[in-house]
C-alpha cells in the first residue's frame, strides 16, 4: 500500500475496533455490521498491506507480531487525523474533528454530573464535532487516555499515574447496602454495629476488589461484578451486602428494597476528577469541552457551599 486512501482509512479505522473488541464477533456491536463483512473488511486490508494481521479461528482471536505494530501506529495515525481535523476547522472559529470522552457508570444520576450539562453548553456553539463517549471502568479508563484512545474521562481519583492529570469535579459518597430478606435488612444500629461483617456473603467491584476486602474484612468473595447495575441487581436479591453510590441506590432505598448497612467506618466518599493526559497541546474542542465541566463543577459546589 504506497499511498493511504479513504478506503484504506475505514479498514483501519474497522481493523482497530477488531483488536481492541479482541474478536470479529465481538466488535459487531460497535461496528454494526455483521462478522462476515468484518472478516471480509479485515482480509482486504490484510491484501493492500501485504501481511497479515490476525489469527481467527477454533483457536480464538489473536494479533499477529506484525498486526500488533500496524495497530499501534494506525491508534497514532487515526489521532492525529482526527487532531488536525479539529485544528484545520478551529482555523475557521468552528470546533471540529472528535472528541472521545469516557465515564465510569452509574454517574448520570449525581446532582453534580456536569457531562450532560457540558455538552449542552458545548453544542450551543457552532461546531461540526464528533463525539464518542465511552462507559467502562476506571482502570481502562484511564488505560485509554494514555494510549490516546479517549481526549478525557470522568472517573474516581485514586493516585497520580505518570502521564495523567486529574483535575477535581465532584464527590461521591458511597454506602454500603443489603436487600430485603437480608440478615441486616432494617435491623436495628445497635445490631449492625456488633455484626461480624466478613461473616456474611458479599459481591465484591472487580476494579476496586482490594480496597473492598480491606474496609469489609472480606476473606473470599461470594460474587463479583464490573458494573454498579450489576450491584444493584445482586443486592436486590437479599443475598449479599455490597457498595453502591448513594444517589444511585437512593430510589430503592426511598421504595424500601434496599437499606443502608451504617456500620463503623464503612461510607467513603469517591472524588472524582476529569482524567486528561498531562503535556502537549489539547485539541480545541476538548480545551472547550474540559472548561466547560470545570465551571459547570465549580458552580455546583458553590450552591451547595452557600445554599
Amino acid at each position: 500500500m504506497k499511498r493511504v486512501s479513504d478506503v484504506d482509512l475505514r479498514l483501519l479505522r474497522i481493523f482497530v475496533v477488531v483488536a481492541e473488541a479482541k474478536g470479529f464477533a465481538a466488535a459487531e456491536t460497535y461496528l454494526n455490521i455483521s462478522t462476515s463483512t468484518i472478516s471480509v473488511h479485515i482480509s482486504n486490508l490484510e491484501s493492500r498491506l501485504g501481511i497479515r494481521l490476525c489469527e481467527r479461528g477454533r483457536g480464538g482471536f489473536k494479533l499477529t507480531d506484525r498486526g500488533r505494530i500496524v495497530y499501534e501506529e494506525t491508534k497514532g495515525l487515526l489521532k492525529t487525523l482526527d487532531d488536525f481535523a479539529g485544528t484545520l476547522t478551529s482555523a475557521k472559529s468552528i470546533l471540529a474533528g472528535r472528541l472521545s470522552i469516557g465515564m465510569v457508570d452509574a454517574l448520570v444520576g449525581h446532582p453534580d454530573f456536569p457531562i450532560s450539562d457540558a455538552l449542552r453548553e458545548f453544542n450551543r456553539t457552532e461546531n461540526e464535532v464528533e463525539l464518542e463517549l465511552i462507559v467502562s471502568t476506571r482502570q481502562e479508563l484511564e488505560h485509554f487516555v494514555i494510549e490516546g484512545r479517549l481526549h478525557a474521562a470522568l472517573g474516581p481519583f485514586i493516585r497520580n499515574i505518570s502521564g495523567l492529570k486529574f483535575t477535581p469535579l465532584l464527590r461521591e459518597p458511597i454506602r454500603l447496602y443489603c436487600g430485603i430478606g437480608h440478615p441486616l435488612y432494617q435491623a436495628p444500629r445497635k445490631v449492625i454495629a456488633k455484626a461480624d461483617l466478613s461473616s456474611f456473603r458479599t459481591v465484591l467491584r472487580q476494579y476496586n476488589s482490594e480496597f473492598d476486602r480491606s474496609r469489609l474484612g472480606v476473606v473470599q468473595e461470594e460474587a463479583t461484578v464490573n458494573k454498579m447495575e450489576g450491584m444493584l441487581v445482586l443486592l436486590l436479591s437479599g443475598g449479599y451486602i455490597g457498595y453502591l453510590p448513594e444517589h444511585y441506590a437512593q430510589p430503592w432505598v426511598d421504595a424500601g428494597e434496599l437499606f443502608e448497612i451504617n456500620a463503623g467506618d464503612t461510607a467513603y466518599v469517591s472524588e472524582h476528577a476529569l482524567i486528561t493526559k498531562a503535556g502537549g497541546q489539547a485539541a480545541p474542542a476538548l480545551e472547550r469541552f474540559a472548561t466547560i465541566t470545570q465551571s459547570i463543577c465549580m458552580r455546583a459546589q458553590q450552591k451547595h457551599q452557600f445554599g
